[in-house]
């Protein structure tokens, strides 16, 4: 999908369809005005933000030494994209990134406090993460053994790939093509310009996050998850 077919429906609500990319707010970036292409940039980023799962991302990541790492950052440790957010740190990956291995659990930093906390090996047993109190931080245990390689598996919220112009494709999954246009007309009736009206502000604000509420419930029941008996 191409972020021209979002600008279109966008620009049919505002009417300035005068010309196919638009009058009154253009769909390419042009100097000194807010573009469709800014607006659509920020709303993937609102997106990225309020739902992780809209860029989640899954490779094999080197640890760095010690208990205390830090979430993925393009090009360092094997690392593809930049981490906004952990979601889950699934297996060991061995010393090549390339060997699955055992699984690896999630547990409370105060737990794992409880064991020996200077404990380091080459293959990790538990993960602790809190994205309220230091979002960029998760901790390992054991700690990994100064000059090993130690890989793990983890899927996190990449950051959001900025489009250049409406010839690019929606960096996101097509089903956020709603909530995207709905934050662009929010931005668009908010601003201090000839189309603001805070009736119809509130409206798209409200209809951005009702849409990505919707959808959540949604990815949540289908498929039907399956209830684990002990």
């Amino acid at each position: 999908m191409k972020a021209s077919e979002i600008f279109l429906l966008c620009s049919g609500v505002l009417q300035d369809l005068a010309n196919p990319t638009g009058e009154r707010w253009p769909w390419a970036i042009t100097a000194g005005v807010v573009s469709m292409t800014d607006l659509f940039n920020s709303a993937v980023r609102e997106i990225a933000l309020q739902r992780p799962d809209a860029t989640a991302h899954t490779e094999a990541i080197k640890l760095g030494n010690g208990v205390m790492q830090a979430l993925p950052v393009n090009g360092v440790n094997g690392a593809s994209k930049t981490a906004l957010r952990l979601i889950e740190v699934i297996q060991n990956m061995g010393s090549d990134g390339l060997t699955p291995g055992e699984p690896i659990f999630i547990s409370a930093k105060d737990a794992m406090k409880a064991f020996d906390w200077t404990t380091t090996g080459t293959e990790i047993d538990n993960y602790a993460y809190d994205a309220v109190a230091n979002p960029s931080t998760y901790w390992v245990y054991p700690g990994v053994t100064t000059g090993e390689n130690v890989y793990i598996s983890m899927t996190y919220s990449a950051e959001p790939t900025s489009i250049t112009g409406p010839d690019d494709d929606v960096p996101l999954p097509e089903t956020f093509a709603g909530p995207i246009k709905d934050w662009i007309l929010y931005q668009v009736f908010a601003g201090d310009n000839s189309d603001a009206n805070f009736a119809k502000a509130q409206h798209r604000f409200n209809a951005f996050y009702q849409s990505l509420g919707v959808k959540l419930k949604a990815d949540l029941f289908y498929p039907k998850q399956v209830k684990v008996v002990e």
